[in-house]
Parts: structure tokens; sequence; C-alpha cells
């Protein structure tokens, strides 16, 4: 019938079937929250290129207080990102 050799490998393909099965299942895509007691979604980031401009803005837009954020290069050669005045597009597209 079957030798002990066979047996074995076997049960190792079965156990590495089942440990991919569990894997499997248990995967859940990560996210992220930008602020603590956010929920996932309630904050959405692009970079664009700004007209006339050679460096690329980050918009963060906040769904939940319909404002959107804009930060660009603060100048120089460091890190820092300069923010704008924040726009309330409730009111740009004059919702209540």
């Amino acid at each position: 019938m079957f030798t002990k050799r066979s047996m074995i490998v076997m049960l190792v393909g079965l156990n590495l079937f089942l440990l991919a099965v569990l894997l499997l299942g248990s995967y859940s895509l990560p996210a992220a929250y930008a602020q603590v007691g956010a929920r996932p979604g309630d904050f959405a980031c692009v970079t664009a290129k700004a007209a006339g401009q050679t460096y690329q803005v980050l918009y963060v837009l906040d769904v939940p207080s319909r404002k959107l954020y804009a930060f660009y290069p603060a100048g120089g050669h460091t890190n820092q990102l300069a923010a704008t005045q924040p726009r309330d597009l409730a009111q740009d597209f004059d919702q209540k």
C-alpha cells in the first residue's frame, strides 16, 4: 500500500495546504487611519503637479468635514511642507 515515506510526504502536503487556507482566510487589506478615532475611508490623498510649477502638491480630502487641504514644498532642500488655507467644498459647491 503506502510506504512510510509517502505518508509523511502526503501529511506535509496536507499541512501546507491547510496553512495556505488559514492564511488566505485571515488576510485582509490594511486600513489607513489619518487620526485617532477616524474610520478608514474618511480621508483621501492625491498628488498633482501645480499649474506653472515644477513641484507636486499633496491634496488631502477630509470627507466628513468636506474640506480640501493642500500641502506644497516649503522651499529649499528641506523635506518640510507648507499648508494653504483649506477649501470648504460644501460652500464651493453650494451644498447644505
